[in-house]
């Protein structure tokens, strides 16, 4: 959840989780954290403290209070929690880190491009899956590995929905292809090439995120967005801004944060988050490891506990993500899996291909956008 965002949460830029996240976190206060009765072990390597970053500001601050100490009354080891840049920078820095023979981090949270760019820099450990016995809980899809070698496991998910204002609708629309009829200057749409258009219209109109592979169909993609120009009041990069556009009733709706929209509701903005037939936009964060010397143990017990039900609820009821493990292995309320998530199929972001070919789609949207 942060690349968040996440980006965070992500799939998103990290500028863009960064607003997002201070945006969750101006929301209020965490809920009080979950107690696990699982009986308390103390391995061998219990004496450990695990260093474990995330990104800085509620991200952070929440798994520090409500998550690590779940996994440290289960298995012994400490956790010492360390602010994680969001910033483009955060993999250049790390990437310097592991050169000189250290990293700041046993552990860290990075967004789905990134945990990619990484992998393409060399900068991930990777653990044997079968030292991983909690990976079949996650589904399918957030797993990342090769050969067998795991080098991301799935941490939390964030949805970004159609919402809309119910006194603008008679009946509130239940499809992505409502943006596209015609209503002059009414919606707030992501802008900028890591926008989740991409991945809406290449799922809706093209038949899946395999058209943004190549130049030829990430063209039609972006012509198919460029139809919206005439409906879009404001194309929004900083989650913030879309926030007050809706609040200051200058759209009528438009893409946002499904969490984020739900607190905007219980503080008393009229918003209904939509879950588009078509399914909506779903990114999500991995926890990877570092490539500075072997494994350890505890690192291998955290990210085997990461992928158990009992860390993606605690994450879903104290850090408002959503868990990456099915509905019926939880036991999350509906309130509180309705204010994180839906049972539907997602469109999930097509992260490898942006990272391959996001030159490309800057250069194309922003020209889009200027014309």
């Amino acid at each position: 959840m942060a690349s968040r965002k996440p980006s965070s949460p992500s799939g998103q830029d990290s500028n863009s989780a960064i607003s997002r996240r201070s945006v969750l976190k101006a929301a209020g206060g965490l809920a009080a954290a979950s107690i696990l009765s699982a009986p308390f072990v103390r391995p061998s390597y219990a004496a450990a403290t695990l260093r474990v970053s995330n990104f800085g500001g509620f991200f952070e601050e929440a798994f520090a209070k409500s998550v690590y100490p779940a996994f440290t009354k289960q298995t012994g080891i400490a956790v010492q929690s360390i602010p994680q840049s969001g910033s483009s920078q955060f993999l250049v820095q790390l990437g310097q880190a592991i050169q000189a023979g250290s990293a700041p981090m046993d552990i860290c949270c990075a967004g789905q491009a990134d945990v990619i760019r990484g992998r393409q820099r060399g900068l991930w450990a990777t653990v044997e899956g079968s030292k991983l016995k909690n990976l079949g809980n996650l589904m399918d899809g957030f797993v990342y590995s090769e050969d067998g070698k795991v080098d991301g496991v799935g941490a939390m998910a964030w949805y970004i929905t159609l919402i809309a204002n119910p006194s603008e609708f008679e009946k509130l629309p239940d499809s992505w292809t409502e943006l596209w009829k015609p209503r002059a200057s009414a919606w707030g749409l992501q802008g900028g090439g890591n926008s989740v258009l991409l991945d809406i219209v290449a799922s809706v109109y093209f038949g899946g995120p395999s058209t943004l592979d190549t130049q030829e169909g990430i063209d039609k993609v972006i012509a198919k967005i460029a139809e919206l120009k005439p409906n879009a009041k404001l194309w929004w990069t900083d989650e913030g801004s879309m926030q007050s556009a809706y609040q200051n009733d200058e759209v009528v709706g438009g893409l946002y944060f499904h969490d984020v929209s739900m607190i905007m509701k219980k503080e008393g903005t009229d918003v209904a988050s939509i879950f588009p037939k078509e399914g909506a936009v779903l990114g999500y964060n991995a926890w990877c490891v570092p490539k500075v010397s072997q494994v350890s143990d505890a690192t291998i017990a955290f990210l085997d506990w990461s992928a158990t039900p009992e860390c993606h609820e605690l994450i879903a009821r104290n850090v408002g993500a959503a868990p990456l493990i099915e509905r019926s292995k939880l036991t999350l309320t509906d309130d509180e899996f309705n204010a994180v998530s839906f049972t539907g199929k997602p469109i999930v972001v097509a992260s490898a291909a942006k990272v391959k070919n996001a030159d490309y789609i800057s250069t194309q949207m922003l020209k889009m956008l200027g014309q």
